[in-house]
């Protein structure tokens, strides 16, 4: 087997069996909030302006990458919370975690990190705010949308959130959950485990032989066209950093790659119709380069 096989191999079991774990325990968590917290209350929390605050917030302190963030995504769509501050947390979740920021600060200084998170809070508010205005919530799948394929109504039928959980119809319909996302999961983590295998890390470094007004779209295109997880691009980040490029660049690789992954588009079409899936990477494309543009004019 050659290295890069093996490389592509080792990267899908590894990375396959994370999201299945992930996924299944967060969608089990997720649908027992839900049984457990009226549905009322939620819509109450991430409604108004106050929504936004509310979903940067929980976004800010779920330590998920772009495709573990999807099942805590259904289950608010689920729950009916506004449309507006559900992809307002979709954006913020895997550009703000706590792991990420921590990893920024220890590896970029304080005033980087600072504009970093700035502009994420900032343009995912507006993202969830445009997105909500041009009533793209339309795009949402029938089958995703409605309560009676949430695993938390499947488990609750007939019984209020007063009523014992029923633990065994809870994890069957989270499984059964699980399984329907099976195929466009193995399908994203496929094409990740390939550019993993056969995309030499230097073939980065080539970027920073474009002018700086085509060096950051084109560094948020390849994030994008990616699978890269916090973990990994920090470190890459830093050593392109030590190679000369710009930190605008970086921040435009490093905001597309984590925000809007090649893998999480193959898993969210299980969830959206194209039209949002588009603006949702185009506007986590956008965000990439005024961020990038923002962060080496400053």
């Amino acid at each position: 087997m050659s290295t890069e096989l093996n490389a592509a191999a080792e990267f899908f079991i590894e990375v396959f069996t994370e999201l299945a774990v992930l996924f299944i325990a967060i969608s089990f968590v997720v649908s027992y909030i839900n049984q457990k917290l009226p549905p009322e209350k939620v819509k109450s929390m991430l409604s108004g302006n106050r929504g936004y605050g509310v979903a940067v917030g929980l976004g800010a302190v779920t330590p998920f990458c772009s495709c573990s963030t999807l099942p805590m995504t259904i289950g608010l769509i689920q729950a009916r919370a506004a449309f507006g501050p559900i992809m307002a947390f979709l954006f913020t979740s895997p550009l703000l975690n706590p792991f990420l920021v921590g990893l920024f600060w220890v590896s970029f200084g304080a005033k980087v990190t600072l504009i970093y998170s700035t502009f994420v809070v900032v343009l995912a508010s507006v993202s969830g705010m445009l997105l909500q205005n041009l009533n793209f919530e339309r795009f949402i799948r029938e089958d995703i949308r409605s309560p009676a394929c949430s695993a938390n109504n499947a488990a609750t039928q007939d019984q209020s959130s007063s009523n014992p959980v029923v633990w065994g119809k809870l994890l069957k319909a989270t499984v059964k959950q699980f399984f329907s996302f099976a195929p466009y999961m193995a399908i994203g983590v496929s094409v990740g485990a390939f550019l993993h295998g056969y995309v030499p890390q230097n073939a980065f470094e080539t970027l920073g032989q474009l002018h700086v007004v085509l060096l950051i779209p084109v560094a948020a295109l390849v994030g994008i066209l990616l699978y890269i997880r916090a973990s990994t691009m920090v470190p890459i980040a830093s050593s392109l950093a030590a190679k000369g490029l710009s930190m605008g660049a970086i921040m435009s690789l490093t905001i597309a790659g984590a925000g809007a992954s090649l893998p999480e588009m193959i898993m969210m079409k299980r969830m959206f119709h194209w039209p949002l899936i588009t603006a949702f990477v185009a506007l986590v494309f956008s965000t990439a380069c005024i961020t990038g543009f923002a962060i080496d004019l400053l």
